[in-house]
């Protein structure tokens, strides 16, 4: 009796939460509260020059008006830079898949990918229709959890994700992931080409 093939792994990406969380505002009440502070030092320095801002009314509304503009550009820059960062991510990560099973319409879509890294379910890639390449989003959590003087979890610890794909050899004596493509490749090429 044969003993059952291993599965390989291998890491085709990896990136942190600092990178890419999915969440650009997810950080939104601490900048709008150190804007806040940043917009009333601002506005009791114009006092000075703007005697219009001398009340309390007119230095609330700078300040929270001041918080919600540089709070809104915040996040939307993070929120720009996030999907520049899954788009640049997904074209790389699609010339390794293309790459792998010699099918392009095996490529991720943008929220395909990002729909991967969050649910966490393994995508199977078949390779010349033969089972055993699986695609997968592992998130790893932290070795630490920091601690406020609270005692609460500090919830900015960085998260690191990492792309890999698995290979499970068939049951009829390939045993490694190295054969497994060796032999994808050997096929297409015995095809002449798609000519049977």
């Amino acid at each position: 009796m044969m003993p059952n093939p291993k599965p390989e792994q291998r890491v085709l990406h990896a990136f942190t939460s600092e990178q890419w969380s999915g969440r650009p505002a997810k950080d939104g009440g601490n900048i709008f509260v150190g804007s806040a502070i940043i917009g009333a030092v601002l506005c009791l320095v114009l006092m000075i020059f703007v005697p219009g801002l001398r009340s309390g009314g007119a230095f609330t509304l700078f300040t929270a008006a001041f918080a919600v503009l540089f709070t809104v550009l915040a996040i939307k820059g993070k929120a720009s830079a996030e999907r520049k960062f899954l788009a640049a991510l997904t074209a790389t990560l699609n010339d390794t898949i293309v790459g792998l099973t010699g099918n392009i319409e095996h490529r991720l879509s943008a929220q395909q990918f990002r729909a991967l890294i969050e649910n966490g379910a393994p995508l199977p890639l078949p390779v010349n229709g033969v089972p055993g390449l699986e695609l997968q989003a592992i998130r790893e959590k932290p070795a630490v959890q920091l601690r406020n003087a609270a005692g609460k979890r500090a919830d900015n610890v960085a998260q690191a994700t990492r792309i890999v794909i698995t290979a499970t050899p068939p049951d009829y004596g390939i045993t490694s992931f190295d054969h497994l493509l060796a032999a994808a490749v050997e096929a297409d090429g015995s095809n002449g080409g798609g000519v049977p």
